[in-house]
């Protein structure tokens, strides 16, 4: 099954059970604003500029090489256009576009029949939408290709290497693959992250949007941990 960035990490962002994500949904959402900025620069479709190119330096540019074929990456090409990575990641991952992102992921992958859409009740009282996985097959193939890359020699191809990179970023491989040694395979996926997986302008800007969500990922949880 051919799935896309954003959807090979949510998968393995579930718990395949309960369906409940095993990092906060505030998280996920930039997640996924991540993994779907990081496919449009691995197709092309955008990167960073570095002043040379007619863009404006340190923020995304439109390439006009690749457009994607689906109206919601045509909006977050559109989206990232002349901001700087970190203030991108930020617009992506909040407000009603990360829920309208995130649902499209989750819905397309219950159309196939990958997830199941389930409505519970927390405590007993308070609606909430679960997805457990209904045919493992796609993300057992997703998690077989990464734990092979995650524990062999050699540079993977550039998604599996993008997905690494991401899980790294968001420290979900521990969580992933709770049975493995969680230091060689952390020690592994860093490895992968610095390598030289993609060309020098598709591995800047996907670094950079690693760091940016990283930087926003720590910044929602200390503004959080503040008003608790």
């Amino acid at each position: 099954m051919d799935l896309s960035l954003a959807e090979e990490y949510l998968l393995l962002a579930l718990d395949d059970t309960s369906g409940r994500p095993r990092l906060s949904s505030q998280h996920l959402q930039f997640a996924l604003a991540g993994a779907s900025v990081a496919e449009l620069t691995l197709r092309g479709a955008l990167d960073v500029s570095d002043g040379a190119d007619g863009g404006r330096k340190g923020r995304f540019r439109v390439t006009g090489r690749a457009t994607p074929s689906d109206p919601l990456g045509r909006e977050v090409l559109e989206l990232m256009h002349e901001r700087r990575p970190k203030d991108a990641i930020r617009k992506a991952g909040q407000g009603g576009f990360a829920r309208k992102l995130r649902e499209s992921v989750q819905h397309g992958l219950a159309a196939r029949g990958v997830l199941r859409e389930e409505q519970v009740k927390v405590l007993g009282l308070f609606p909430s939408t679960t997805w457990p996985a209904h045919d493992p097959a796609p993300e057992a193939a997703v998690r077989e290709r990464v734990l092979t890359a995650l524990t062999t020699s050699g540079t993977p191809d550039g998604p599996t290497s993008a997905l690494v990179s991401l899980l790294l970023a968001t420290d979900l491989i521990r969580k992933v693959f709770p049975g493995q040694d969680r230091r060689a395979l952390n020690r592994r996926a860093k490895e992968i992250a610095e390598s030289e997986w993609a060309g020098a302008a598709v591995k800047r800007a996907i670094d950079d949007v690693n760091a940016a969500m990283v930087a926003v990922m720590v910044t929602t949880t200390g503004a959080a941990t503040a008003g608790s």
